[in-house]
C-alpha cells in the first residue's frame, strides 16, 4: 500500500504461531499462500482484532498499533475498509441501503466515493434489488462498492473471488481490475490463486505456517524455488521436471525423462531444464481421440484409479508421468473411467504454469 506500510507482528494462537516482519511502498500487495498458512490471521492483525499482539502496524503512513507505545487503535478508528469472503450484506436491506451504510462512515468524501464505485463496479442496475436477489459475484460487487464509500485509505479484500465458480471469478476479476486502475486505491488482497496474483498485485508477499517465505515482484517471486514447495496445496497436483526439445516464438516443447512431451506458453531456449505446473481441475478428459481443438497438449493415458468424493472425482493416470484430472463424478461414470480404462488427457498449453 502506498506511502510506506510496515507489519511486525508475534502472534500465538491455538496450534499456530505468526510471525511476520513486512514493509513495502507499493500500491497493491497481495498476500499469497496455502490454506493455514496465516494470511487472514495477518488481515486480522491490520484491521486491529488482536488488540494482545506483540504488534507494529503502520498502514499508508499512519501508525496503528505500537504495542512498545501501548498505542492500539479500535477497528472503527482505522480507516480500513474491509471485504471478506462472505460478502456480509444486510439481507433484510436493498442494495441501495446497504451501500448507504458504507457513505455514512465515509463522512463528505463518502457520497462522491459510492457514486465512482457504483460506476465502476457496474452496480447501478442492482441498486433496487434486495441482496437475496443476488448472484454470488453481483454480492461482492456491492460488498467492494460498500467499502469504498467509506472513504478508506486502504481496502483488504480477504479472498473475495474464492466462492465464486470460474465463470463469474473471471467476470468479477475484471471489475477487480479496473477499480484498481481507476481509483487508486492502496489494496492489500489475500488469495491463494497464483493467477490473481500476478493480475492484481505489484508485490506479492508469500505466507507458510506463519512465516513470509518470500517477498518482491509477482512474476520473480510466484514460481520461484522458495515458494515451489507449496505447489500441492496451492492446488498444482501436477509437476513436472523436463528438458526443453523445441523452441519458437512464444511457444515450446518440452519433455520429461520419461517422455511426456507438453507444449508450453513461453518461449524457452532448446536444451533449458524447466520444472512446469498443471491444476488438475485444466485437464480434461475424451473417452475418444479428439478431432480438430485449439488445445496444444492432447495425451494418450490409462486410468490408475478414480477417487470419489462428493460431486467431484479425481482421476490418476498413467501418461508415462502420473497425471490427475479433476472433473465430476457424473463425467467420470458417463466415460466409464474404470481402472485400464484408455483416454484421452486435453490440456491447453496457457493452463500450463512455470514453476522453476
Amino acid at each position: 500500500m502506498s506511502e510506506g506500510t510496515r507489519v511486525r507482528v508475534s502472534l500465538a494462537r491455538a496450534g499456530f504461531r505468526l510471525d511476520a516482519d513486512l514493509a513495502w511502498d507499493e500500491r497493491v500487495a497481495v498476500v499469497f499462500g496455502p490454506s493455514g498458512a496465516g494470511k487472514s490471521t495477518l488481515f486480522e492483525v491490520l484491521l486491529g482484532l488482536h488488540p494482545r499482539a506483540a504488534s507494529l502496524v503502520r498502514v499508508g503512513g499512519v501508525l496503528l498499533d505500537d504495542a512498545e507505545r501501548d498505542l492500539h487503535l479500535p477497528p472503527e478508528r482505522r480507516g480500513l475498509g474491509w471485504v471478506p469472503q462472505d460478502a456480509l450484506l444486510l439481507p433484510h436491506l436493498r442494495v441501495r441501503e446497504n451501500l448507504r451504510l458504507g457513505a455514512a462512515r465515509g463522512g463528505a468524501a463518502g457520497a462522491g466515493a459510492l457514486e465512482r464505485a457504483i460506476e465502476v463496479l457496474e452496480i447501478g442496475e442492482l441498486l433496487e434489488r434486495r441482496t437475496t436477489e443476488l448472484s454470488g459475484g453481483e454480492q461482492q460487487r456491492v460488498a467492494i462498492a460498500r467499502a469504498v464509500a467509506s472513504g478508506p485509505r486502504a481496502l483488504l479484500l480477504d479472498e473475495p473471488l474464492a466462492s465464486l465458480d470460474l465463470e463469474l471469478r473471471a467476470r468479477a476479476l475484471r471489475h477487480l481490475l479496473r477499480l484498481r486502475d481507476e481509483l487508486r486505491l492502496a489494496i492489500l488482497y489475500v488469495t491463494h490463486d497464483p493467477d490473481e496474483a500476478l493480475l492484481v498485485g505489484e508485490r506479492v508477499i508469500v505466507l507458510d505456517g506463519g512465516c513470509v517465505v518470500a517477498t518482491g515482484p509477482p512474476r520473480e517471486v510466484l514460481w520461484s524455488h522458495a515458494v515451489l514447495p507449496l505447489a500441492e496445496r496451492l492446488g498444482i497436483e501436477n509437476t513436472y521436471d523436463a528438458r526443453v526439445v523445441e523452441s519458437s516464438a512464444g511457444a515450446s516443447v518440452a519433455e520429461t525423462v520419461r517422455g511426456l512431451r507438453l507444449v508450453l506458453p513461453f518461449a524457452l531456449a532448446a536444451g533449458e531444464s524447466v520444472c512446469v505446473g498443471v491444476r488438475a481441475e485444466d485437464v480434461l478428459l475424451s473417452a475418444d481421440p479428439p478431432g480438430r481443438i485449439s488445445a496444444r497438449n492432447v495425451i494418450a493415458a490409462r486410468v490408475d484409479r478414480c477417487e470419489a468424493s462428493g460431486a467431484d472425482a479425481l482421476v490418476h493416470l498413467d501418461a508415462r508421468e502420473p497425471l490427475i484430472a479433476k472433473i465430476t463424478t457424473g463425467a467420470a461414470t458417463s466415460l466409464g473411467l474404470a481402472p485400464g480404462a484408455r483416454v484421452f488427457a486435453v490440456v491447453k498449453a496457457q493452463a500450463i504454469r512455470r514453476l522453476a
